[in-house]
């Protein structure tokens, strides 16, 4: 598919986002649940609604994508750069194990070194 101009008009069915975009609705629709920037409003009867400034952000999705060869969280931060935000910053990780549980772990991680020190002695 080869990318069609963006028209000039205030609102665009999906179909005629896919059709400038050159992707397939299914396409959209997942990034739409991947980057929180692009949300179409939906009409009554739920069709998406895209605005000029969804279609070019779609466009720089599939360029950060296709020809950036970005993942999916790269684009985001790329995004979320371009747009002069913060860089989103990791949650603290909680460690949800019972602590007996921490323990077996650790008792069974040293058994395991400890098993690893005799085979290198042995090979030695």
């Amino acid at each position: 598919m080869v990318e069609a101009p963006i028209l000039d008009k205030d609102e665009y069915k999906i179909g005629e986002v896919c059709d400038i975009a050159a992707v397939k609705p299914f396409v959209l629709r997942y990034w739409e649940t991947e980057f929180t920037e692009l949300a179409p409003a939906k009409g009554a009867g739920g069709q998406r609604t895209y605005t000029r400034d969804d279609v070019r952000l779609i466009l720089r999705i599939k360029q950060l994508l296709y020809e950036e060869r970005f993942t999916v969280a790269g684009a985001k931060k790329r995004l979320a750069e371009e747009a002069g935000a913060p860089p989103a910053e990791k949650p603290p990780r909680l460690d949800t194990a019972p602590p007996d549980q921490v323990e077996r772990r650790n008792r069974v991680l040293d058994d395991v070194r400890q098993e690893i020190e005799n085979v290198v002695k042995l090979l030695r």
